[in-house]
């Protein structure tokens, strides 16, 4: 992202600001809710927390990322767990996308553009969000916190008709549109990020990671 001498101190600066915008969007609840299961909220502040990976590249994305976690551990709500959460749903994410930036640099030198960047690296970043959150959400609604298998059974039954029976069916179901959240949260927080940091770069302030790997840097 940024040539020279404090090209470091430049870096975790810029992480830190963007984890800083992250936690104040979660703080003032810049949230709108998941029809089916109103708990699960789709969070702008993600996009902050993938800006950083695109501007200043997947390492300082992730620093980022735990920067705002261990911030939100502090001042967030349903602390540690919340925060915990929030950040296994980002980093999985993150990794998929420098799996799959790693994979088009390469295996194809990048031939395809931004297209095959983010047509390699979508359904890794989809595949292990969608994997960690099942995992932690069966965890959370069979052994932490039943009673949201009764809120997820209710607000499926009301919005979409789904009458559950059993608590096997119910938890199924929910973990069925939680990955449904998840796949569609990934392109709400990945493709306005690039938006922006593509806006960005018209300033020519310093060189993006993702235009280098891009090769338009």
């Amino acid at each position: 992202m940024y040539r020279g001498v404090k090209a470091g101190s430049l870096r975790v600066c810029f992480a830190a600001v963007c984890a800083g915008l992250a936690v104040y969007m979660t703080v003032y609840k810049l949230v709108f809710a998941f029809p089916v299961l109103p708990y699960l909220k789709f969070e702008v502040a993600e996009i902050p927390v993938v800006v950083a990976f695109f501007s200043a590249g997947p390492l300082w994305g992730l620093i980022s990322a735990a920067i705002y976690w261990g911030v939100l551990t502090v001042v967030g709500e349903w602390s540690p767990l919340g925060p915990a959460m929030k950040f296994l749903a980002v980093a999985p994410m993150l990794l998929g996308l420098w799996a799959g930036s790693t994979i088009h640099r390469r295996l194809f030198n990048c031939k395809w553009g931004l297209k095959g960047f983010f047509a390699l690296s979508l359904p890794i970043a989809i595949v292990l969000r969608v994997i960690v959150m099942s995992l932690l959400n069966f965890v959370v609604l069979w052994y932490l916190f039943p009673f949201f298998l009764d809120i997820a059974s209710a607000s499926m039954k009301a919005t979409v008709g789904l009458n559950v029976p059993g608590r096997e069916a119910a938890l199924m179901w929910t973990l069925i549109f939680t990955a449904a959240f998840n796949i569609i949260h990934v392109f709400l927080s990945t493709i306005p990020s690039y938006i922006v940091v593509k806006a960005a770069s018209k300033a020519k302030i310093a060189k993006l990671w993702i235009n280098e790997l891009l090769g338009k840097g």
